[in-house]
């Protein structure tokens, strides 16, 4: 799931009718803040649902599947419903413990059988007495019928099901859609709302005629009622948890197309839009079908058996994965980045999903990394890393804490340590075992818990298992661990032996890590690339090396998640730096100021005479807007900070020039102002 700054920048987008086409967006423009914003606010979306999920995680029955009758008259924010629940028994118990909150329950029968109930909006649950103790093995059939009335208090942010009304500027016809990310599914159905639990889904939803109601799985066929109602009837016949579970109305046309998986196994790709932007999505659908080709070539056969996108506005969020039908903000319906993230959940969240909600990191850095890997198959290693750049966010304060359980650090569930971290996690966790084993990895993560829930020991055991070896030091750092590595490196030769020292110089309640970590050497027209095992605080190494190096790079191919640290001194005798570099700016796109660092080398002077040094900004035009650093210096790693509070939102340019001893070394990078 993708979502906007909150409700006041990406919903509003939507409300004034603001259509970015084909267009991309800033990354920053939709990542995942918050809900709708009311005047409930007042107690934190984390600690609310914190406080609901305390639900036990054994209960004593397995639901098999879900019958959903929703009748919507599109005329307001209520309806009606009638959902029947299969499920078989674990355990011994005479009752059954589900979710529900701010609905109404007219009736609640067991096998046919009205059973007494009772219901608890504090714990957001329902209780149902059985006649007697059911025994492991029994199977029961659970009908609730049930509406949501209006003049009922409800969390703005909480309600399930969302409808607008076409009086809104720019709404072309009435809308509803439900949105049950993490815990609202019980918002406007009965259910067992944990995304452990998954089971089958039949979804039939009642509309006035005009109206097209969207839903999981395969369209079984519409009924004309004779009433002036239509009812859709979707079947899921998949594995599918409750969050998953959607529907979509409003007065669509569908434009549609079909991908060919195999021999006779044709499905069909299809976007439900309002007519003004029929013509749009029907020209993006090619670029859909590439998507599902290319991430079914890294990771398997696209699972489902139709994909489409339900495109919406107002909108809180970028998009939501409902399996097999994303909900789409209008003005981000051909995003590349976006669609391909949701895309990308229907493997990682919808296939396979998280097992609690600690862990959806599973989920959502799989599908930022996807956009990575999308735009790497466009434009090969430079376009990989220009996104990976991209994301980096060390300004960010949800990146200090761990990739793992963000709300048990005090963190929102949806933080960006979850999306640009993790999916920085998974890149550098790819560079350390490569991709032959960064790929099986993720098709065994596939195969064993195709349809099933999963939590991160079992990802990591997948791993291990295609690497042969334990990699509890990688996910302890790294996914358990706060804060990322912050390296220096020195280096400096003599008498043919290379030296290099490199410190890791993060916050001491901070890992120290132990990384495969690539240096590049530099010499002449000819490199040699090193991999070295860094595991202390300060670590030196000697190579033999015949000949004096022109420089060298740590990470040369950008692999690794790390900032640059302060500068050091050389491991042996009195060499000098040895690497020019200019580094991406931090972070990046920025938002009012940005840290650029770079490295002074000796070896443009042979000696550790001071250099001239130029470090200048620059616009998309060629006009020079600030010059930063105008100076001789001396051989070292410096820090320079950009103060763009003057400065228009757009692209810039930053040129580092050094000069010294009859050489010149000169580099550009790009760094995005956004405000």
């Amino acid at each position: 799931m993708r979502m906007g700054r909150r409700l006041t920048c990406m919903a509003l987008w939507g409300i004034l009718g603001v259509s970015a086409g084909a267009g991309q967006t800033s990354r920053q423009a939709f990542e995942k803040q918050g809900g709708f914003i009311g005047p409930d606010a007042g107690l934190s979306f984390a600690r609310r649902h914190q406080d609901i999920h305390a639900a036990p995680s054994n209960p004593a029955f397995d639901v098999l599947s879900y019958r959903l009758d929703l009748s919507l008259a599109m005329v307001n924010e209520d309806f009606a419903g009638r959902n029947q629940i299969a499920l078989v028994m674990k355990l011994p118990a005479d009752s059954l413990v589900l979710y529900q909150l701010k609905l109404t329950i007219d009736s609640i029968s067991v096998n046919g059988v009205q059973r007494p109930y009772t219901t608890n909006d504090a714990d957001e649950r329902f209780t149902v007495r059985l006649d007697s103790t059911h025994r492991a093995g029994d199977t029961l059939r659970l009908i609730v019928a049930y509406r949501r009335l209006p003049g009922i208090p409800r969390l703005t942010d909480r309600l399930g099901y969302y409808y607008f009304h076409d009086t809104i500027p720019g709404l072309p016809a009435n809308l509803g859609y439900t949105m049950s990310e993490p815990g609202d599914a019980r918002c406007w159905m009965p259910c067992y709302d944990e995304p452990w639990e998954k089971a089958t889904a039949e979804i039939s939803v009642t509309v006035p005629q005009g109206y097209v109601a969207a839903s999981n799985g395969r369209l079984l066929g519409t009924t004309l009622n004779g009433d002036g109602t239509v009812t859709w009837h979707w079947k899921e016949g998949h594995q599918i948890a409750t969050y998953l579970m959607c529907a979509t109305v409003s007065k669509f046309t569908v434009p549609v197309s079909t991908l060919a998986r195999g021999p006779g196994d044709v499905i069909p790709v299809e976007y439900f839009v309002w007519p003004r932007d029929s013509a749009v999505t029907a020209a993006y659908i090619p670029t859909v079908k590439q998507m599902i080709t290319n991430l079914g070539n890294l990771y398997g056969p696209y699972p489902w058996d139709k994909y489409g996108m339900s495109s919406v506005t107002p909108f809180a969020y970028g998009g939501m994965e409902h399996q097999t039908i994303t909900t789409i903000h209008e003005a981000l319906q051909t995003n590349q980045d976006v669609v391909v993230h949701e895309l990308a959940h229907q493997w990682w969240g919808d296939l396979v999903t998280c097992g609690s909600w600690p862990d959806i990191w599973l989920n959502e850095s799989f599908a930022t990394y996807s956009e990575a890997l999308w735009r790497e198959t466009l434009g090969g290693p430079v376009a990989l890393r220009e996104l990976m750049n991209g994301m980096l966010g060390f300004g960010n304060g949800s990146w200090t804490g761990a990739v793992y359980n963000p709300e048990g650090q005090g963190l929102y569930l949806f933080s960006d340590v979850v999306y640009s971290k993790g999916a920085w996690v998974l890149h550098t966790l790819r560079g350390a075992i490569g991709d032959s084993a960064f790929f099986r990895s993720l098709r065994m993560w596939r195969q064993l818990y195709s349809e099933k829930s999963a939590v991160t020991a079992d990802f990591q055991s997948a791993v291990e298992s295609v690497m042969g070896r334990d990699m509890s030091w990688f996910f302890d750092e790294w996914i358990y661990g706060p804060g990322w590595p912050v390296y220096s490196i020195a280096s400096d030769w003599e008498n043919g032996t290379l030296s290099l020292r490199i410190a890791q110089q993060q916050d001491q309640g901070w890992p120290t890590y132990a990384m495969p970590l690539q240096i590049r050497v530099y010499t002449g027209t000819r490199d040699t690339t090193l991999t070295v095992r860094d595991s202390l605080r300060t670590e030196d190494f000697r190579f033999a090396f015949s000949t004096r190096p022109d420089s060298v790079q740590l990470d040369p191919d950008g692999w690794v998640l790390y900032r640059a640290g302060t500068p050091i001194s050389p491991p042996f005798g009195t060499g000098t730096p040895l690497s020019f570099s200019l580094r991406q700016n931090y972070p990046n796109p920025f938002n009012t100021s940005s840290t650029i660092s770079y490295i002074v080398p000796g070896i443009v002077s042979g000696t550790d005479a001071p250099s001239g040094v130029n470090l200048t900004v620059f616009d998309l035009l060629g006009r020079r807007v600030a010059t930063l650093v105008d100076e001789r210096q001396s051989p070292g790693e410096y820090l320079v900070r950009f103060d763009g509070s003057v400065r228009a939102s757009g692209v810039y340019f930053y040129r580092l020039e050094i000069q010294g001893g009859g050489g010149t070394a000169t580099a550009v990078r790009k760094m995005v102002l956004v405000k």
